[in-house]
């Protein structure tokens, strides 16, 4: 069995290499831990056995372990414009040995490895996967989109993006982007050009729900609406496109949630 206690010591060592003080250094440490609590919100919603619970906590708990080295070397979260950090997360789990930190026994390792590798990607390859490992890969997606709903919705626009409360403000959005999004598409990542097309393509993520458990939890919050209404949008046409964006989304969402898949 999994001993989660272990797990969360052994990550608090792993963070002492590197500056709690910086923003971008805390920001994602408070996701992690928000992750773990919806990996278990939805391993829970799912009716799994207690050890998929704790091992969905755990995939959790490692899924960014890589953002730190990635903001210690960059200071910028932006994956194509620096380094993919789930594959570098896999490297340190695995090849640098860190996962027996964490867990002693071997026997999760091909979960959690396929888990944390796919977690970030466009979409989950299956490829050689059986029936528990993409099951853990979907969930740890669907949780990470979940609380990075919350992470927009209180995180200053510096810490999440490098950019600003003006920026933001007085941004547009792109044909491309707003086009994807009313056609129900992930935006993707290297397709966006302004402040506001990054903006946009969070509120997207609704767009790649595996489960309706983490739709549930943001219309619950309304994250939706909390997101949106963060900015004071100076551009006519850009507040004209938000509107409909908020109308489509939350109409996304109900729908989804209506039909309980």
């Amino acid at each position: 069995m999994i001993d989660f206690k272990k797990a969360c010591e052994a990550f608090s060592n792993y963070l002492k290499n590197y500056d709690l003080n910086d923003g971008m250094i805390d920001l994602k440490i408070r996701h992690t831990y928000g992750v773990v609590e919806l990996s278990e919100y939805i391993a829970k919603d799912l009716k799994l056995s207690d050890e998929d619970i704790s091992l969905a906590m755990l995939i959790g708990l490692l899924h960014d372990i890589a953002r730190f080295e990635q903001a210690k070397e960059y200071g910028d979260y932006r994956d194509y414009a620096t380094l993919d950090h789930a594959d570098l997360g896999v490297k340190i789990l695995f090849e640098d040995g860190l996962i027996r930190k964490f867990v002693n026994d071997d026997k999760y390792d091909s979960i959690i490895m396929k888990a944390i590798k796919n977690h970030n990607k466009l979409c989950i390859d299956e490829t050689d996967m059986n029936d528990r490992e993409l099951l853990h890969a979907k969930i740890i997606r669907d949780a990470d989109k979940t609380d990075n709903f919350r992470v927009k919705t209180i995180e200053s626009f510096e810490d999440i993006f490098n950019s600003s409360q003006d920026k933001l403000d007085n941004s547009t959005i792109t044909n491309k982007i707003y086009n994807d999004f009313m056609d129900g598409k992930v935006i993707v990542s290297n397709e966006r050009i302004t402040d506001m097309d990054f903006w946009i393509s969070y509120i997207a993520y609704i767009f790649d729900y595996n489960f309706v458990s983490g739709l549930k939890y943001i219309k619950e919050h309304d994250y939706i609406n909390k997101i949106l209404d963060r900015v004071d949008y100076k551009v006519e046409d850009t507040k004209i496109k938000m509107d409909n964006i908020r109308k489509f989304a939350l109409e996304y969402v109900d729908n989804r949630i209506k039909e309980g898949k």
